[in-house]
């Protein structure tokens, strides 16, 4: 197994940090996609990274723009640009067609990537996917006077769970992400797809990924829901689930 850990230069100069753990022996690829503030160095992501290893499975996973080690300021950053930073990790550095693996907010850049990249996708495992949460989990909870201040100050200062500190969240995030909003339509993706939430989690409602799971057009969705998991879904037994999963993905998918 060859492992990178480099930076690829964007088409937007930006240096987006990766870790590409592959063997041209091995024959399936998996792709993390991390969730807002996180990074590959996290809990979920080292977790895999691990289970690819020892299992023969190809992995990359790469930290987004204003995240870890990538360069920019979070506040500068938006969906639109972290898109172009999974697109560029995909056609530049992975090799064949991959299992896509995002956690909630990269659940949902998950699919938009596949969306636009339908021939690199050959499944798709979704942790907690924060689909639309720059207008359902954001825009829709905010309080009135939070609203005016995201537009007369620029940004909102906001906490959350599994955050000792708190994030700015911009006005120039909210407006952006309204370009890349899902569920109003159907997502046309064919390919089969696990959808996996805790029902304790405090910062997706379990319930969004009901709305997920009717508008996918595939005929291949199965939803887990646990019951005493939290958003997380990082403990021993929800790590082991998820490696059943990625396992009976690549049975289908193949």
């Amino acid at each position: 197994m060859k492992k990178i850990h480099d930076t690829l230069k964007t088409a937007n100069d930006d240096s987006i940090a990766y870790i590409y753990d592959y063997s041209l022996d091995n024959k399936y690829n998996l792709i993390w996609f991390g969730g807002l503030h996180s990074h590959m160095h996290g809990t979920k992501a080292s977790a895999i990274s691990s289970y690819a290893e020892q299992n023969g499975l190809n992995l990359c996973r790469f930290d987004y723009s204003g995240h870890g080690e990538s360069s920019g300021e979070f506040k500068d950053c938006n969906i639109s640009g972290w898109i172009n930073d999974s697109l560029s990790i995909i056609d530049e550095i992975c090799l064949g067609p991959q299992i896509f693996i995002g956690s909630s907010m990269g659940g949902w850049l998950a699919l938009l990537t596949a969306l636009k990249r339908k021939d690199k996708v050959s499944g798709i495992i979704l942790l907690a996917p924060a689909v639309d949460m720059t207008e359902i989990l954001m825009w829709d909870s905010f309080k009135e006077d939070e609203k005016e201040l995201i537009c007369n100050q620029g940004y909102l200062e906001k906490s959350s769970e599994g955050y000792d500190s708190s994030y700015l969240i911009t006005s120039q995030l909210i407006k952006d992400g309204r370009k890349h909003l899902l569920l109003n339509n159907p997502i046309i993706l064919d390919c089969p797809i696990k959808i996996i939430h805790g029902m304790k989690d405090q910062s997706v409602p379990w319930d969004l990924s009901l709305r997920v799971s009717e508008s996918l057009s595939s005929t291949s969705v199965v939803k887990t829901f646990i019951k005493d998991a939290d958003h997380s879904l990082s403990r021993k037994d929800d790590l082991n689930y998820l490696f059943l999963s990625i396992k009976e993905m690549i049975k289908i998918a193949y």
